[in-house]
């Protein structure tokens, strides 16, 4: 009689899992086929961070004062700057960040005086070794640099003629006396 149980119970067992299936069949996927479907990443994701591109200067505007590195916790961030010629502010070089150290934990991002950094939206970073997550974040404004440098020189030569002289001062001819 046990065996006769037995056997009912496993026919019962396996109508009930054919039912969810059978249910579930014609539903909506839940799951999504990554890597043929990227998926849709919230406001709140919290990923690797990376440097802002501010559209009004076509670059970044990290000036490397190193408030990120003094509070970072994992000691992951380092970051070197210069005085560019003309310039006032001081202009980040070097910003790298090893990722396979770093919590994410956004104390950088808070901490920054010029809104330069922002979690980025990679979610699929891969390496076998861990020096193979180690990112210069200055890596994709490193082409614009010189032209940004002569902008900002430009821009602070004008700034810095008196607005007394006129038009004419400005545009570079001498002011004829009246």
């Amino acid at each position: 009689m046990s065996v006769l149980v037995r056997l009912l119970r496993g026919i019962w067992s396996l109508m009930l899992g054919l039912g969810v299936t059978l249910k579930n069949l014609f539903r909506r996927p839940v799951t999504q086929t990554y890597p043929h479907q990227k998926p849709e990443l919230s406001a709140a994701f919290r990923s690797a961070i990376a440097l802002v591109n501010f559209p009004a200067s076509g670059s970044h505007d990290c000036v490397a004062c190193m408030q990120c590195v003094n509070i970072c916790p994992s000691f992951c961030i380092k970051v070197e700057g210069d005085k560019p010629e003309g310039l006032k502010r001081k202009r980040a070089t070097v910003f790298e960040v090893d990722y396979a150290l770093c919590s994410l934990c956004g104390l950088c991002i808070d901490v920054c005086p010029t809104n330069t950094l922002k979690y980025s939206k990679t979610y699929d970073d891969v390496g076998y070794r861990r020096d193979q997550f180690v990112y210069d974040l200055l890596t994709p404004f490193r082409a614009g640099e010189a032209a940004w440098r002569e902008r900002a020189r430009v821009a602070a030569v004008e700034a810095a003629q008196p607005a007394s002289a006129g038009p004419a001062a400005a545009a570079g001819e001498p002011e004829v006396g009246r």
